[in-house]
């Protein structure tokens, strides 16, 4: 693993996500990256040279810039970045009003607001970004491209990329379990995670 790391916008890094499982991803303007659904056993890839401007990202999210440090193996210079990647403005937020008492709502009656947040200007929090749209259709935006405010982290994040490149599709269990209140993915423990290959970062 990495032991040192510098946040570095363009970057590619190797993310790796079991014994024999290795993703690339593209670092953007912090704390944002871009995961590719390229996958490898080796994790340099085989010294490939592939141009990312030629794939779409499989997404886009946040990320804590501690934990990628831990799961990145290292940079990929024989790729070439894609400068085309846009940071998302828009994502799912609970209410501001709900704050600090949601344990007084059943999970039908929590409200999620869709939100902006400026790239330029970051994440303000929950009383400080902007309200797009008040009370947003759970299930509708659960099938969407928004994100869930926050950052992606830990095993949580690892789990996600894993559950993503196995379905072909861009999952994120924790969206899924505020929003719709289930979670019906496997690797739900740090255990499991650990026997499927996931190292023991």
């Amino acid at each position: 693993m990495l032991k040192r790391f510098t946040w570095k916008e363009n970057e590619i890094h190797s993310i790796q996500l079991k014994n024999d499982l290795f993703v690339v991803v593209q670092v953007l303007k912090a704390p944002f990256i871009a995961v590719f659904n390229l996958k490898s056993s080796d994790p340099e890839f085989d010294n490939d040279q592939i141009d990312l401007s030629l794939f779409e990202p499989f997404g886009v999210c946040m990320v804590l810039k501690e934990f990628f440090k831990k799961c990145s193996v290292g940079k990929i210079k024989n790729f070439k970045s894609n400068l085309d990647i846009s940071i998302p403005e828009l994502f799912i937020s609970k209410d501001r009003g709900q704050w600090g008492n949601s344990s007084q709502f059943t999970d039908d009656q929590l409200i999620h607001n869709l939100v902006r947040i400026d790239p330029l200007i970051g994440d303000q929090g929950i009383m400080g970004n902007e309200i797009v749209e008040y009370n947003i259709d759970k299930k509708e935006y659960n099938s969407s491209s928004y994100e869930i405010t926050g950052y992606n982290t830990g095993y949580e994040f690892v789990r996600r990329l894993i559950l993503s490149i196995e379905n072909n599709r861009w999952i994120d269990p924790l969206k899924e379990l505020r929003l719709l209140g289930e979670d019906n993915y496997p690797l739900k423990t740090v255990e499991e995670m650990w026997k499927a290959g996931v190292p023991k970062y």
